[in-house]
């Protein structure tokens, strides 16, 4: 068939009145019920606003459409055959158009198999397995009288890829909270056209062949990535150094250690620079005795990173990346042979998710990563706070005031990790009041701060306190990585300050800790606290090297041994 007679055909058969009906309005009806159905069940994001927008547009030109098609066939006269049409047949080799918008979701379960298991793999698989059988197969079953059994396989199609398939757009076009109508209707648009003319012109073969070969490779590159499937080494822990250096020997002393981390808090110097100031709350640490330790930065910047590495006072992770911050890291396995009992207490239960964790106590409780999967590619974004109300903060702060008001005859170590002031988005876009957003959940911090540091002052008065921010709040630039976004050339002391600084204040129980107190990165932290417990000097050889990774996330820019290294302060101090 030449493209003239195709055209031909095509316009013969749009005009006629039964696949008007047949094969526009009502995969614009079912299109129409699709995105009202979902803005009432998908969580809020940029899958609901795509279904909120569309139905928006879509419904009423439905409604004008039959309305005006019923008019104008009652003018006519015309007698419809469309009840009466031959039924279309399903052929076995139709359930490979259940690759196309299942790619994705492989994808992210590839990309996401440190948290999953076997059988999470298979659940996650299954419910979208459900989905796309739904639409592609199911509903046009329910219109196989009519004509339409094609027309709404393949908008199910195109409907169901974009679904499963806008958290990898959101990444793309840097989209938060919601993104372009214009893009996803698109995207829709032509999965659905071109589906349905390769099917019209008896190329099914070669459609089912694309969708087949695109799901195989895709999960091929998925697999073959090694920064995505390599599992990290399984290190033996008593190779750690700072391990050797301690040996079998008991430490002099063991006062209780309370760790306090809150998410992304940073010194004084890099909020300034920001249009805040807390220097209040930095002179009222100072006044409870804490040294505060103000050109720390992390060798990370990120937490998981960030904080594996302080509790394993090593650049290994031993094993899964959150096996020292589930409670199986150097430092609470050495303080668990010492006698202490260690507490892990979490504002969410990213810290162990596909881990089981080690502490002696822990909060909140295991929970499956199904759920948090399954949520993120239904809102149509991976957000970093996705599973931030799954823990009421009320919740939280009673758990935490609980253990703080404890009384123990054993010596303990307490993590404690808050979600404030907390980091950006990381969509790679700023909001427009990014900066007041953070100094609104900083002041949280703070209060949240004072409480613990009251409690813990009060109930075990001799303890070390450390509070501690993990890493920065990601306020300059695009509020994300600035690799491939901006040149090194463009980087300022401030954007590596607002990714890998921190902030550490200590508490010491005594004035004896100033002939052991060498830090630099917060990683030097445990080298620093036991050489402290175990008066010797000798432990601070185990502290790592003083260097941030590869620069990945500063456009290759690096700071050595306290030195900026690239950009426009090369060669200058991150603190001066």
């Amino acid at each position: 068939m030449n493209v003239r007679s195709l055209v031909q055909t095509i316009s013969k058969q749009v005009l006629n009145a039964s696949f008007l009906f047949s094969h526009i309005l009502i995969p614009l009806g079912v299109l129409s019920f699709y995105c009202v159905f979902l803005l009432f069940h998908l969580p809020e994001g940029v899958n609901k606003v795509f279904a909120t927008r569309s139905a928006k547009l879509f419904l009423p030109i439905t409604i004008f459409l039959f309305i005006a098609y019923i008019s104008i066939i009652g003018l006519r006269k015309t007698k419809l055959q469309f009840f009466s049409t031959t039924k279309e047949e399903f052929y076995a080799s139709d359930l490979v158009l259940l690759l196309l918008p299942l790619t994705p979701v492989v994808q992210y379960m590839i990309n996401n198999a440190e948290i999953l298991s076997w059988f999470e793999y298979i659940v996650i698989f299954g419910i979208f397995l459900a989905f796309a059988s739904l639409l592609i197969f199911v509903v046009p079953l329910l219109f196989r009288n009519t004509g339409s059994t094609r027309p709404l396989m393949f908008l199910g199609l195109a409907f169901t890829f974009l679904i499963t398939n806008m958290a990898s757009l959101t990444e793309q076009f840097k989209w938060y909270q919601e993104g372009s109508l214009k893009i996803q209707l698109l995207v829709l648009a032509c999965i659905w056209l071109i589906s349905w003319i390769l099917f019209k012109i008896n190329l099914r073969s070669l459609l089912y062949l694309l969708i087949a070969v695109n799901f195989v490779s895709n999960s091929i590159l998925q697999f073959t990535d090694p920064d995505v499937t390599q599992p990290p080494a399984i290190l033996d822990q008593s190779e750690n150094k700072l391990v050797k250096l301690i040996d079998s020997r008991e430490p002099v002393i063991t006062p209780s250690i309370y760790l306090l981390v809150y998410d992304a808090y940073v010194v004084n110097e890099t909020m300034l620079a920001h249009g805040i100031d807390n220097l209040d709350q930095e002179q009222y640490l100072e006044g409870l005795g804490f040294k505060i330790y103000p050109h720390t930065y992390s060798v990370k910047s990120s937490s998981i990173p960030t904080m594996s590495r302080v509790l394993n006072s090593s650049n290994n992770y031993y094993g899964n990346s959150r096996r020292a911050v589930s409670g199986d890291g150097i430092v609470q396995n050495l303080l668990n042979s010492f006698g202490y009992k260690t507490y892990g207490v979490f504002a969410k239960d990213h810290f162990f998710r596909g881990i089981i964790p080690s502490y002696d106590y822990w909060f909140p409780g295991l929970s499956s990563s199904v759920n948090l999967l399954t949520k993120a590619i239904f809102l149509g974004e991976f957000r970093f706070d996705i599973n931030f109300d799954k823990v009421p903060r009320e919740e939280y702060i009673h758990e935490k005031k609980t253990i703080l008001s404890e009384v123990t005859e054993e010596p303990r170590f307490v993590y404690m990790h808050s979600i404030f002031p907390g980091h950006s988005t990381t969509s790679g876009v700023c909001r427009p009041n990014e900066i007041e957003i953070f100094s609104e959940k900083l002041h949280l911090a703070n209060v949240e701060m004072r409480q613990d540091i009251a409690l813990i002052i009060e109930n075990d008065p001799e303890a070390i306190v450390i509070v501690a921010g993990d890493h920065g709040p990601y306020l300059t630039k695009n509020c994300y990585h600035t690799q491939y976004v901006y040149d090194i050339s463009e980087i300022t002391r401030l954007d590596i300050q607002d990714r890998n600084g921190t902030f550490l204040a200590i508490k010491w129980p005594s004035s004896g800790f100033e002939e052991y107190d060498d830090i630099t990165v917060l990683q030097d932290l445990f080298p620093t606290i036991f050489a402290y417990i175990f008066e010797d000097q000798g432990l601070l050889k185990s502290k790592i090297e003083p260097i941030t990774d590869n620069g990945t996330r500063i456009s290759g820019v690096q700071v050595s041994d306290g030195t900026i290294v690239g950009g426009i302060h090369d060669g200058e101090a991150l603190f001066p």
